[in-house]
């Protein structure tokens, strides 16, 4: 802190008080490890006062080496020389150490707060998000033969009381993540979840026949002959038109952002209940049984919404 004396126009005198801030980083390292900075004032003062002693000895030694005197014991001067210095090194090696980590765990807060700015970010863009994914449109298969009604998200929450489970990844992951829901159908069915994958990559294609076969199609019909029994179960709705892209990049770069390139080879996981809340994003396999409770159970008592992605099992 420093005071700075100015003189105005008037020639009245001003102080001015400067004082000097720390970072909060630094000021979060130190309360993680409040008793580096007294280590390092001890390793100071006491190396600083082996430096004296050895400095007073080596003088007295130089001396019986040149004859200026004899009162000394040459032997004992070099011992307390090595004593001396030694003690120097020691505690500069233990101050060096101590810094280090001091500088490493500065880092660690620096970078931790940055996650925390940044994934504060990121939960502000995940409710925006939430609010817009109502609009998004689904075709739902109604009948046996194949028929289709098309609705919107909120629509199917609303008027339906269905949560939606959407999955989206390269075709690998889609595909897994299907054929695991599966062997739970019946469980979709009872609890009132609606899978929806969305691959990624896949082009809008003019033929009829490879049309069929996508998990993404473009909302014209669902071919179900020449799809897999997994894409045309009763609970898998497609999603419809060029909105869904964008809402699916966006997760899918958050996602990035938390867990790494991995999540573009396995994929993500939005569980999305019926009140229109997202109360989990996860990444990889989905653990299908757990998700179908967790979206009852969040609906029955209302719980606080995580925003978090998941780790990969």
């Amino acid at each position: 802190m420093s005071d700075d004396n100015n003189i105005n126009n008037e020639g009245t005198t001003t102080t001015t008080t400067t004082e000097i801030k720390k970072p909060s980083s630094q000021l979060l390292a130190e309360s993680i490890a409040p008793w580096r900075t007294l280590r390092l004032f001890l390793y100071t003062s006491l190396g600083s006062g082996a430096a004296l002693g050895g400095f007073l000895t080596l003088t007295g030694t130089l001396a019986v080496l040149s004859g200026a005197r004899s009162d000394l014991d040459l032997p004992t001067q070099y011992l307390n020389l090595g004593i001396d210095f030694g003690a120097v090194a020691l505690f500069a090696v233990l101050g060096k150490l101590d810094l280090d980590k001091g500088k490493e765990l500065n880092v660690q807060v620096e970078e931790k707060i940055k996650r925390t700015k940044d994934n504060r970010s990121l939960r502000k863009g995940m409710k925006e998000r939430e609010a817009a994914l109502g609009s998004l449109e689904l075709d739902l298969r109604v009948d046996v033969d194949g028929g289709v009604q098309r609705g919107t998200v909120s629509a199917v929450q609303s008027g339906a009381k269905q949560h939606v489970i959407i999955v989206a990844g390269p075709r690998k992951a889609v595909r897994d993540a299907l054929l695991g829901a599966n062997i739970l159908k019946m469980e979709f069915a009872l609890r009132d979840v609606l899978v929806v994958p969305y691959e990624l990559g896949k082009k809008r294609r003019k033929d009829k026949e490879e049309e069929g076969k996508l998990t993404r199609p473009d909302g014209t019909g669902f071919d179900a002959d020449k799809r897999p029994t997994w894409e045309t179960q009763p609970y898998v709705a497609d999603a419809v038109g060029d909105d869904w892209e964008t809402y699916i990049n966006a997760e899918m770069e958050d996602a990035v952002k938390q867990n790494g390139e991995k999540v573009k080879e396995v994929g993500i996981a939005i569980m999305v209940a019926n009140t229109g809340e997202i109360i989990r994003r996860g990444v990889g396999q989905v653990p299908w049984r757990d998700a179908v409770e967790e979206l009852e159970q969040k609906v029955k008592e209302d719980g606080p919404v995580n925003l978090g992605f998941l780790s990969e099992p």
